[in-house]
């Protein structure tokens, strides 16, 4: 896969979280995901997003860099959202928190 692939399927993958267009989430994750060490499957991980969309209705994916170096890519997302309750063990209680998440995959996943 060349470089400008890559990073076009990571794109379309985080515009697939953005729309919340589930039935295309099979396209860019694997039926047998592992999410921090832990097998959850592909429904676990629609479960898991479901639920974040839930308690935080402005949910958005908002990739500020992005690194594609097949099989390797990169990204840096920042989030600006107002969760409804409890967010990281804070009672947030729709208030705005702003914070980024590192990504790193190589050939077997996640880095």
């Amino acid at each position: 896969m060349i470089k400008a692939d890559l990073s076009d399927v990571y794109r379309d993958y985080i515009a697939c979280l953005n729309k919340q267009d589930w039935p295309k989430l099979e396209q860019f994750v694997h039926d047998e995901v592992y999410y921090n060490g832990q097998r959850i499957g592909i429904l676990g991980y629609r479960e898991m997003l479901e639920k974040d969309f839930y308690e935080i209705p402005d949910l958005y994916f908002d990739i500020q860099l992005l690194i594609s170096d097949p099989p390797y890519i990169a990204s840096r997302l920042e989030f600006d959202c107002t969760p409804k309750g409890k967010f990281l063990g804070l009672h947030v209680n729709g208030k705005r928190v702003s914070f980024t998440e590192e990504r790193r995959f190589g050939k077997y996943g996640r880095l």
